[in-house]
């Protein structure tokens, strides 16, 4: 994949990843939940932005509207909510969000085509999603794991 292909992939991971965590911080009952959440969805957005920013030095200049595929996710949360995954599958929804993009990072930064001026970005991004998911593992233990 050409490295503005990643970067495009990786953009929308991002953009989608932010709307679940903005969606979620209005799914939630907890203040403490709603506020982290609002956080991570900050932090996908900044990466998005920075994604895009270093696309726009590669000469590709567009916006990002996320994918379909997240629409549907995001549709998907909604009827879960409705019918009682509360808190903990909110958080545990986040959490399965969180390891695919960082199985999407992992492939970005797994390949040989990227710039070496964008590998330090990729891989600060990743640490910043590995620190998510563990957050969310955490909250997650403290409700006794994932309710189904």
């Amino acid at each position: 994949m050409a490295p503005v292909q990643i970067l495009d992939h990786l953009i929308s991971v991002c953009v989608d990843s932010e709307r679940r965590y903005r969606h979620a911080a209005r799914d939630v009952s907890r203040d403490d939940l709603e506020a982290f959440f609002n956080q991570q969805a900050d932090n996908r957005k900044a990466a998005a932005d920075q994604l895009q920013a270093e696309r726009s030095r590669m000469g590709v200049v567009k916006e990002e509207s996320g994918t379909f595929s997240g629409l549907m996710d995001r549709l998907e949360m909604d009827l879960s909510v409705v019918h009682s995954m509360g808190d903990s599958g909110v958080v545990d929804w986040c959490r399965q969000d969180a390891e695919q993009v960082e199985s999407e990072y992992r492939k970005a930064l797994g390949s040989g085509d990227l710039p070496a001026q964008i590998r330090p970005v990729l891989e600060r991004q990743l640490m910043a999603v590995r620190a998510t998911l563990s957050e969310l593992e955490r909250v997650l233990k403290a409700y006794g794991g994932p309710r189904s």
